[in-house]
């Protein structure tokens, strides 16, 4: 028998085994089938899912899109300057403390001192003697000028008595008159001039400085050097100083108001003072007001060269006034952002002074306009607005 020759067992046998792998080969394509059909079901569950998501926010989206474009906001009101508290419409500058007159005395002859009768601190009245000179120069000049005057005297009688008698003419006699008038002059001169030897106070007041010594040489308008003077005295029962108010500020106050001043070692005591007058013009190097203010000083606690701030009550009138926090400021200057129908108006505005949290508006916007608190950069004309209302704060409970 031949190798190809089968024996009739394993022929019988082999239409079962292939008949078991392909019902096998169809069962594992059959898996595979489903499987792939669970995958592009869900798949297709997934794309359908996504779809259905987008096509629902759709909406949603474009309800947050405008929402977002619409800004809420809070508004405010510009107010009265005249309803704010008294600390903003006060003004604070510096000034210092003068005596009402004060005067720097210095000799009016040359000579030395011979005597000072009155030292720093002390009191004096008008005419009282500071010191005495001693001007012997002059006192040979007076002595001189005498006898010229006697000489010149007796000349002039006796060619007075000649001119009676016709004895000499009219021309010579009034060159003789002339020469007694003049010697008359310069003896009177000289005399004047001896009393200046005695250096007298020019008011009632009390003295500051003392510059001279008994024996010091002084010379006619100086004590003693090129600058300092004998004495210098000072007016205290009333004083007065000087204050520079910005020419914002020049229309706010007149002649007569009061103010207060305060001492740095006594913040919280106020000294009572007025304005006695105004320099009437603005400085134009300055740009300010010069005021003259007077302070009583009858006790005579407040002592010249005293500094002291000066606190100005002003006047605002009609000015309006908003939180800083409501400005926007631009390349084009400053502006606000006011709402009108739900929508965004920016508006030019002119500034005035500056109250710190507030600050005053002199142009660009009116009392019934309401003003967008804390403005974004970004806001522009014509945005629709949500104005928000602040929450009431809760009462707190009684105890």
């Amino acid at each position: 028998m031949t190798d190809t020759q089968q024996s009739p067992k394993s022929s019988a046998r082999r239409p079962k085994s292939g008949r078991a792998q392909i019902r096998k080969r169809k069962s594992v394509m059959a898996k595979a089938n489903f499987a792939l059909f669970i995958v592009l079901l869900l798949m297709c569950l997934a794309l359908g899912k996504t779809l259905l998501d987008r096509m629902t926010f759709k909406e949603v989206l474009a309800v947050r899109s405008q929402a977002s474009a619409t800004l809420h906001v809070r508004v405010t009101h510009p107010e009265s300057a005249a309803k704010l508290g008294p600390e903003f419409l006060k003004l604070k500058l510096p000034g210092t403390l003068q005596g009402v007159s004060e005067a720097q005395i210095y000799a009016r002859a040359n000579g030395y001192v011979s005597k000072w009768f009155k030292d720093i601190g002390d009191p004096v009245k008008q005419g009282e003697s500071l010191a005495i000179l001693d001007i012997p120069e002059v006192d040979k000049q007076v002595e001189e000028a005498q006898a010229n005057y006697n000489l010149a005297r007796t000349a002039y009688t006796r060619w007075a008595k000649l001119r009676e008698q016709d004895a000499v003419s009219q021309q010579e006699l009034d060159e003789k008159t002339g020469a007694y008038r003049q010697t008359e002059a310069v003896l009177k001169r000289l005399k004047e001039q001896v009393g200046f030897a005695q250096v007298v106070a020019p008011f009632d007041g009390i003295v500051t400085k003392r510059n001279v010594n008994q024996g010091d040489l002084v010379n006619a308008g100086n004590g003693g050097n090129t600058s300092l003077p004998l004495f210098s005295m000072a007016r205290i029962d009333k004083l007065h100083m000087y204050v520079f108010l910005p020419q914002d500020r020049a229309g706010d106050i007149k002649v007569g108001d009061s103010i207060d001043l305060f001492k740095s070692n006594a913040p919280d005591t106020p000294i009572k003072g007025r304005i006695a007058r105004t320099a009437g013009a603005i400085d134009t190097s300055t740009r300010t007001l010069q005021v003259e203010v007077e302070v009583a000083n009858d006790s005579k606690q407040l002592m010249p060269g005293t500094y002291v701030d000066v606190v100005i009550n002003l006047t605002p009138g009609n000015a309006l006034v908003l939180p800083t926090n409501a400005l926007l400021f631009t390349p084009a200057g400053p502006q606000v952002a006011v709402v009108q129908d739900n929508k965004v108006i920016r508006k030019d505005v002119k500034l005035g002074v500056d109250y710190g949290d507030l600050v005053q508006v002199k142009a660009g916007v009116g009392k019934d306009d309401q003003v967008i608190i804390n403005p974004p950069d970004s806001v522009a004309s014509g945005q629709a607005v949500i104005i928000e209302t602040p929450p009431t704060p809760k009462a707190k409970p009684s105890k």
